[in-house]
């Protein structure tokens, strides 16, 4: 008779070894989704469940019972195992249910989180690497840089990975011709019947840049922002996004006031608003915006730079009111 323990019959090192191979195969991909990719979106848990139906009925049924009791065990486990070189049938048997039982439920978990994770970042989005909350808030709100739907990925990446504002100007300044493929591109996939004005405006606009006429591809791009804004919003819808007293009162626009997507797209489009008066003697600003575009026609406001990405942020707009079949605000608003 066998002492208990001993090694069972024909379970050797090498199925040991094959067996914890299959037990990495499952546990790894959640170790590195709970390291990476948590780190990366930045966004609290409890609004993504707010935004995703399956993402909330996946994760709940599953995450609770198999991952989070699981996961503070899974390096320690792993390591007790590999340095053990026989193990008797009920050891065996543990692996090998892990294997079989908790492999699915996290597929569907991570299936869930991939879904999700598309319908927040368009395409223009593959493959890039997500920053931080504060990063994003200082491109969407403090500089006005439209990242929903254009520009491509390799911008949208060289963007994020700039330091400095005056650093990511200069990439738009010379990548200006892609971004302008970028949005013609985006713009000529706009298939709703109300937006193909809106649309073929906007393809105006990249002919007049690539033709060299900067100056009335800005006014156009400026003027059609407003009349996308005033055809989709009623008054009231409008001004909840483009009232941007931020010189007078500090108060800036907040991320967590929308749901993600609308979020992402309107913070650039209320950056855009920021108040300019000429008759309070407020100075030219050099940036985009849609008040000196329209009151304030200068060498300091119209350049190629504020043109693209005067288009930039209409072609964002449109085909956020192209992807959205609902459209008043309190479909965008968070409630």
């Amino acid at each position: 008779m066998n002492d208990e323990h001993e090694p069972d019959e024909g379970f050797d090192d090498e199925d040991l070894g094959k067996a914890l191979e299959r037990f990495r195969g499952s546990v790894d991909p959640l170790i590195r989704w709970q390291q990476n990719w948590a780190a990366d979106m930045a966004l609290p848990i409890s609004r993504m469940l707010q935004e995703s139906a399956a993402f909330q009925v996946n994760l709940m049924q599953n995450f609770p019972r198999v991952v989070s009791p699981l996961i503070s065990q899974v390096s320690q486990l792993q390591k007790q195992l590999q340095g053990m070189h026989t193990f008797h049938s009920s050891l065996r048997a543990l692996v090998e249910s892990v294997n079989r039982s908790y492999a699915p439920q996290w597929e569907r978990i991570f299936e869930s989180i991939r879904d999700f994770q598309s319908r927040i970042f368009p395409e223009n989005w593959e493959g890039v690497s997500r920053p931080g909350i504060k990063e994003f808030e200082s491109l969407l709100i403090d500089e006005g840089i439209a990242l929903m739907w254009v520009p491509g990925p390799k911008v949208v990446q060289a963007l994020l990975d700039a330091s400095t504002a005056t650093e990511r100007r200069r990439i738009i300044s010379r990548r200006w011709k892609g971004i302008v493929t970028d949005c013609e591109t985006a713009l000529s996939g706009v298939t709703h019947p109300s937006l193909q004005d809106s649309k073929n405006f906007g393809l105006d606009c990249v002919r007049a840049l690539r033709e060299g006429h900067s100056a009335p591809a800005q006014a156009l791009a400026g003027n059609l922002l407003d009349s996308v804004l005033r055809s989709n919003f009623d008054n009231a819808d409008r001004l909840e996004v483009t009232r941007n007293n931020f010189k007078k009162n500090g108060v800036r626009f907040n991320l967590d006031d929308y749901k993600i997507r609308a979020a992402f797209t309107f913070a650039p489009v209320w950056c855009a608003h920021a108040k300019y008066k000429t008759e309070d003697g407020d100075p030219i600003p050099r940036t985009f915006g849609r008040h000196p575009t329209t009151h304030a026609v200068s060498r300091a406001q119209y350049s190629r730079i504020n043109a693209v990405m005067g288009l930039m942020l209409v072609t964002s707009l449109i085909k956020f009111f192209d992807a959205e079949k609902e459209w008043p605000i309190k479909r965008v608003k968070r409630s």
